[in-house]
């Protein structure tokens, strides 16, 4: 009877801190596991390096967030209803997002002509951000 409860209050407690993981990388923007693990710290809410992978871990699995690299490092950020591109510069590694229309009109059609089925897309454009650019010169 005891390891029951401890079972479920360990579970209680695991799902607790899924859901404050969630809400933190929903606002994080492209973030990396420290960055989370920093941001909840300074929140007043202790939790292990361990339970931040796992949560992590279970919202790529979930398809509520994508990994998305930088070149350097591993950053995630959260899955939004509006579909975006990125820019990485090459330098500074750098992440920007950016959106066109033309550019999904032109993925829509393509795979339509390709008649297949999109499950997933990522568009990265790489090259030098402006202060780099300005560096490079």
């Amino acid at each position: 009877m005891r390891l029951n409860l401890i079972i479920q209050e360990k579970m209680m407690r695991t799902d607790r801190w899924f859901s404050d993981v969630e809400e933190y990388v929903k606002n994080a923007g492209h973030f990396r596991i420290h960055d989370i693990l920093l941001l909840m710290n300074q929140g007043g809410l202790s939790i292990s390096r361990a339970s931040v992978y796992r949560a992590i871990d279970k919202l790529l699995k979930s398809g509520k967030i994508v990994q998305v690299s930088n070149g350097k490092e591993r950053y995630f950020e959260y899955v939004q209803e509006k579909i975006h591109y990125h820019f990485r510069c090459k330098k500074c590694g750098k992440l920007l997002e950016f959106f066109f229309e033309n550019i999904e009109k032109a993925i829509k059609e393509s795979s339509r002509k390709l008649k297949v089925i999109l499950t997933d897309q990522k568009l990265v454009l790489e090259g030098y951000c402006s202060r780099c650019s300005r560096v490079r010169k």
